[in-house]
């Protein structure tokens, strides 16, 4: 008898061997899916150990980098420290040394023409006080008024491949009258044995910060009442020679040690015209770099020298001390900055009496770039007399600064003076008021400011 299948029954068959076929195919296609995603996700880990190994890599080589460069500023400011134009020492064209010292080769060094610069201070000035415009012994003045308050010629350059010579010439009015003066004048030995170097002629004394600023490269429009009192209008510049040092250390921090002797003829602390001996002046200097944009400046100063007309019956002795903190951002570098400045000065003068007076002054400076061309400061200065500790001078100072280029700026100020005691108190009464509209140009490479 013959059998019959149903025809549903293979239908049945074919239907299930298609699943299994179609099982086998999935189980066949997942298994290199998933291998693929792992391999995928290795090479992502790998290629991200790359990325970083190389970021690493590159901040250790900015870093690196960033150190030559701050050891290369660290020569640079050590060869341009004692020049106050902004040129390089060496000219490109000269030799790096003479032959023989032939003259041929003094001739031509002496046959280019030295860097000449004008720098111009102009001023107005009002004052309102107490008692108004009063000077010593009661004379009233003009004090509202415009003024060329000073021009200032330079001429600097290369004596030969070891020296420059530096020359500022002051002209200024005085009583009605225009004086022609010589400011500073000296010849620096650039290449001495043992990192030194050393200069001699007519210079400031490296008391400090503010004393070794000339005018117009001061951040305010007059210098602090401490520098005034103590130093005088002109600040404490005399005729001497001076040695400094690069002074090696184990943690290769820039520090300089600067010693001089001068004439200790200062009118305001030591013997003025009567002076019959030298003035010692040191000044210890170090400088760190916080990080990338923040740096400090750390400087502690002092001086000695009779103040009659002897050898050391009756002496001035200062004591001195300055910070500095600059700020510069390391993306707007052109746009803000910050510079925290700030002093003391301690004096004890011996009196024809026989007793001394210990008196001290200071001040604190903020300056802040906002802009490419614009800057504002603020500044607080406490003064007393070197012949008076008991006279007292508080004052608050404000203002702005237009960089008009390089070469120009406007400057606007205002400073309020308030006077307990002494000599000042006399003069202008217990307070004082005063608004400065400085404008400041310069001609040649002597730079009006740092731009």
């Amino acid at each position: 008898m013959q059998m019959r299948i149903p025809i549903a029954v293979p239908a049945v068959v074919l239907a299930v061997l298609l699943v299994v076929a179609a099982n086998a195919r999935c189980g066949e296609t997942v298994a290199p899916a998933a291998d693929a995603a792992a391999e995928l996700k290795a090479k992502v880990e790998a290629l991200t150990k790359a990325q970083e190994a190389e970021k690493q890599r590159r901040e250790a080589e900015t870093q690196k980098q960033n150190a030559q460069i701050e050891e290369l500023l660290k020569k640079l400011e050590r060869l341009e420290k004692s020049r106050p134009a902004e040129q390089a020492t060496n000219s490109p064209s000269a030799p790096a040394a003479p032959s023989l010292f032939g003259e041929s080769v003094g001739r031509a060094f002496q046959s280019f023409n030295p860097d000449l610069s004008v720098i111009g201070d102009f001023l107005y000035k009002g004052v309102s006080g107490e008692r108004g415009e009063r000077q010593p012994g009661g004379e009233n003045v003009n004090e509202d008024r415009f003024q060329v308050r000073q021009v200032e010629l330079a001429l600097s350059g290369s004596v030969d491949p070891y020296a420059r010579a530096d020359i500022f010439v002051h002209i200024e009015e005085e009583d009605g009258e225009w004086h022609v003066g010589l400011c500073e004048g000296y010849l620096t030995l650039l290449d001495l044995p043992a990192d030194l170097q050393a200069r001699a002629g007519k210079f400031r004394s490296r008391f400090g910060k503010a004393n070794t600023m000339h005018l117009h490269s001061m951040p305010w429009p007059d210098q602090p009442s401490m520098i005034t009192n103590f130093f005088g209008e002109e600040g404490m510049s005399e005729e001497g020679a001076e040695l400094s040092w690069l002074v090696p250390n184990p943690w290769d921090i820039y520090t300089e040690l600067i010693y001089s002797a001068q004439n200790n003829e200062n009118p305001a602390s030591f013997a003025g015209d009567q002076a019959d001996d030298v003035m010692h002046v040191a000044h210890l200097k170090t400088f760190f770099d916080l990080s990338r944009d923040l740096t400090m400046e750390l400087g502690a100063s002092g001086a000695t020298a009779p103040n009659d007309d002897g050898h050391g019956g009756q002496r001035t002795n200062l004591y001195g001390a300055d910070l500095t903190f600059k700020w510069r951002s390391p993306t707007q570098g052109l746009y803000q900055s910050l510079t925290w400045q700030s002093e003391v000065l301690a004096s004890d003068k011996d009196q024809p009496d026989g007793g001394d007076v210990n008196s001290w002054g200071a001040y604190s400076s903020l300056e802040y770039q906002f802009a490419r061309r614009w800057s504002t400061f603020g500044r607080y200065d406490y003064s007393e007399l070197p012949d008076d500790d008991n006279a007292r001078e508080n004052s608050y100072s404000a203002g702005i600064t237009f960089a008009q280029s390089e070469y120009c700026f406007w400057r606007l100020g205002v400073k309020h003076s308030d006077y307990d005691g002494g000599a000042p108190e006399e003069q202008f009464g217990d307070h004082r008021n005063v608004l400065f509209l400085q404008l400041n140009f310069g001609l040649g490479p002597h730079r009006a400011h740092q731009y």
